[in-house]
């Protein structure tokens, strides 16, 4: 992990929240960039956003994997119009959709985990519609 600290209880020093702030900066532009084009790969927008989760959760802390989670939804929204609009996810989207929900339940602790039951159900969306 890039920002990870070996401060105890999550602080971080200066010079890591300074980094982790650059690098939300950049990779934000590149989601607002991302959100004005008409079709993005799920692969690319899936790889943004997990660039986005740690420098979001450093700086913001726990108000930023719930705005992390508002742009896991927005993504959501993004594949639900263009599956309903005629333009299915190719097979290799498929694939990396299955594999993104299920490897963040993994990291979750499994689907019994209902530590956030809000990812759960983001995560589980997630699996499902990529089955369309």
């Amino acid at each position: 992990m890039m920002f990870s600290s070996a401060q105890p209880m999550g602080h971080f020093s200066t010079p890591q929240l300074k980094m982790a702030t650059m690098s939300l900066a950049s990779v934000q532009m590149e989601l607002e960039r991302m959100k004005r084009m008409p079709m993005v790969g799920a692969e690319v927008y899936l790889d943004v956003l997990n660039r986005l989760l740690e420098p979001l959760a450093l700086v913001q802390g726990m108000l930023g994997f719930r705005n992390w989670l508002a742009e896991v939804q927005f993504f959501m929204g993004v594949l639900k119009r263009r599956s309903f609009g005629g333009m299915p996810l190719t097979p290799r989207e498929r694939q990396v959709l299955q594999w993104y929900s299920a490897r963040w339940r993994e990291l979750r602790g499994g689907p019994c985990d209902m530590g956030r039951p809000e990812a759960q159900i983001v995560l589980i969306a997630l699996g499902e519609l990529s089955m369309f």
